[in-house]
């Protein structure tokens, strides 16, 4: 439902969610937070994952119907809260997207910057590299 409202698609097949979440739950590593009103409607989900190191908030989702009833707040809770007993640190995984880095960050998330380094083999790319670092 969280792409759709979005207009967009997910980057990741059914398949991919159900072989990861089968992993997982073979190894005991996993847990799914649901937020559910009086009448069992599901209003948001928070998936964990776990290792020796980190817990990740791996993904998660709303309805959008029902985005103002503070169930992904209380997903987001109840994982924290969870997180705690089985390993020493919770990984927000990031967003570049300010609303849910804020959502985040209202938690007591740190943004942590990263950074890729990649190496290019195209000649053209080489010496456009050099012909800008001559000019600058």
């Amino acid at each position: 439902m969280t792409f759709a409202r979005k207009g967009q698609r997910r980057r990741y097949s059914d398949d991919l969610v159900r072989r990861l979440d089968a992993a997982c739950a073979e190894r005991e590593c996993r847990r799914i937070f649901i937020a559910r009103d009086a009448d069992g409607r599901a209003h948001a989900g928070a998936y964990l994952v776990w290792d020796e190191h980190s817990a990740y908030y791996l993904m998660g989702g709303i309805d959008p119907e029902v985005r103002g009833s503070g169930a992904m707040s209380l997903c987001m809770w109840y994982a924290i809260r969870f997180a705690a007993n089985v390993a020493p640190r919770f990984d927000f995984e990031g967003s570049m997207l300010e609303p849910i880095e804020r959502f985040f960050r209202s938690f007591g998330a740190q943004q942590l910057p990263y950074f890729t380094v990649t190496r290019t083999v195209s000649r053209i790319m080489r010496a456009g590299e050099a012909i800008r670092y001559v000019f600058v």
